[in-house]
């Protein structure tokens, strides 16, 4: 490669992870304006939904759930949990960033996939928070993570995969409205078809293992409860899943890109 065009693709590089930072900046000031509790909000939301499905789940309606790498239903369900709420946060708002940033399209010459990014990133960002109280939590109650270097791999994945969903979910939100009610609808099927609140047991459990968020949340449990790793052939389904939806949601994506302009 021309030395002259390898420092080009460097400085442009450098460029767009600068860029991305300070939309990631612009998008937590938004979030936080006017706001009295600030950045707690990013631990107060995930604690207030883990112990309003702690109550329903352990005094409400007891599981019969077995304990999750010696821990209790509760660990169980908050490593599964924290997840999901990233992930979800990220789709739903990724899903109308460029129709909420449409003046930011029309007059910026730049790649507006980036403005799908960043609610991903910051959705990653309040995971990382709660996910980081919740192993000093366990490290200071004697809990030996282990496997905890299994988490940037997890969170890795996570991200990639929940930014392909909402490159092609922003996409289609430009074409057709709907999709912001569909998307609710769908969230909460996949919910309840994912090992949140139960583990895949019984009959349905080689339908659960076609759903990527099966060996996804195994990896999360394995970091933080020391449960055991999931299977290879999973880990590798995970992957070559994940970089299908990457890959497939930028390029469609930028496919519909040429258009967006005209019809925000």
């Amino acid at each position: 490669m021309n030395p002259l065009d390898a420092a080009r693709r460097t400085a442009d590089s450098q460029n767009l992870f600068y860029l991305l930072g300070q939309l990631v900046r612009r998008d937590f000031r938004l979030r936080f304006t006017g706001s009295a509790l600030g950045l707690a909000w990013a631990v107060l939301q995930p604690l207030s939904l883990v112990v309003l499905y702690w109550f329903v789940f352990t005094k409400m309606i007891p599981p019969r759930v077995p304990h999750a790498g010696g821990g209790s239903y509760v660990l169980f369900l908050v490593s599964g949990l924290l997840p999901w709420l990233g992930l979800s946060e990220g789709i739903m708002r990724s899903t109308t960033s460029i129709v909420d940033n449409a003046p930011m399209v029309r007059r910026l010459a730049f790649r507006s996939e980036l403005l799908v990014v960043v609610p991903n990133v910051t959705a990653i960002l309040f995971e990382a928070i709660a996910v980081a109280l919740l192993a000093t939590f366990l490290v200071a109650r004697g809990f030996s993570l282990s496997q905890i270097w299994l988490l940037p791999l997890a969170i890795s994945i996570q991200l990639l995969m929940q930014t392909g969903l909402g490159w092609i979910l922003a996409a289609l939100f430009v074409f057709f409205r709907d999709v912001s009610q569909l998307l609710g609808f769908f969230l909460s099927i996949t919910f309840y078809l994912s090992p949140i609140l139960y583990p895949v047991t019984g009959r349905f459990e080689h339908f659960f293992r076609w759903n990527p968020m099966t060996p996804l949340l195994g990896l999360f449990r394995s970091a933080l409860t020391s449960a055991p790793i999931p299977e290879v052939g999973s880990i590798v389904f995970l992957l070559i899943t994940t970089t299908l939806i990457f890959a497939g949601g930028l390029s469609l994506f930028r496919r519909a890109q040429p258009s967006l302009v005209d019809l925000i």
